[in-house]
């Protein structure tokens, strides 16, 4: 996540600024706002998401391909898509900020024999923040940029450190769901080896879209809190309004885990 790594702000900001690791890919050839707008208009610029599916169908740009950085087969994928608008360059981008997806995409992409493909390293931040007609949230575009997107103080009042959610967890009405994937749950959380065991994808198909658990305290740890931030969304947009997640996920508490 990416434009302040721990929270997600949508936000005024230099986005210019707020990029301090295009240095360290000089190789990269990166797309500006303006630029990229004006090219997606024209057709030039054929834009990819290239985050998680969760990330993805969160928020996006309007007419964005997804194409997930962390799968199996990404270059193939982005091949087979660059093939199908021959001629076009593609713009890569991910939460902008400290997020290396577009950067690494794009080295990935050269590295490959690719040399049209871009890095909008400002991303989805900037790009909504200007353009938000143009931004899907979770499906609908953005008319109140104000009060659809979620600051970062917000996500910031609902972060509690290990003994807070401790603490929380101890509640009468509280209900502990360990939202990690499968594979992360080598290790459980201390004192919470009980937690109700749903990946993210379940929980919001299963649980929060159906309204379940709504009369319950929920508190949420990931893996290393950063898709809580985007869980957020879809308990907001349900009605739910008492939860917490843990600050830095289960790894905040376990440290380094080894997947299997």
């Amino acid at each position: 996540m990416c434009i302040r790594d721990s929270l997600w702000l949508l936000e005024a900001t230099s986005f210019a600024e707020d990029l301090p690791f295009r240095k360290d890919y000089p190789d990269v050839k990166v797309v500006e706002l303006e630029d990229l707008k004006a090219g997606f208009d024209n057709g030039t610029f054929v834009v990819v998401d290239v985050r998680s599916t969760l990330e993805y169908d969160v928020i996006r740009i309007k007419g964005a391909f997804h194409v997930d950085l962390s799968k199996s087969g990404f270059i193939q994928n982005l091949q087979a898509l660059a093939m199908q608008y021959p001629g076009k360059k593609i713009a890569v981008y991910c939460n902008g900020g400290t997020c290396l997806k577009s950067y690494k995409s794009a080295m990935d992409a050269e590295e490959a024999g690719m040399n049209n493909v871009y890095a909008f390293d400002a991303g989805i931040p900037a790009w909504s923040s200007a353009y938000p007609a143009e931004t899907l949230l979770l499906g609908k575009e953005v008319a109140d940029p104000a009060k659809q997107l979620i600051p970062g103080s917000e996500l910031k009042k609902v972060m509690l450190n290990f003994e807070e959610f401790k603490q929380k967890a101890a509640e009468a009405d509280a209900v502990v769901i360990d939202a990690r994937d499968p594979i992360q749950r080598t290790h459980k959380l201390p004192g919470f080896e009980k937690a109700l065991p749903v990946p993210l994808d379940k929980l919001i198909r299963n649980v929060i879209n159906k309204g379940n658990l709504k009369d319950k305290q929920l508190l949420i740890f990931d893996q290393v809190g950063k898709q809580v931030r985007w869980l957020m969304y879809y308990l907001v947009d349900q009605g739910y309004s008492n939860f917490y997640f843990l600050e830095g996920g289960a790894t905040s508490v376990l440290k380094e885990q080894e997947y299997r």
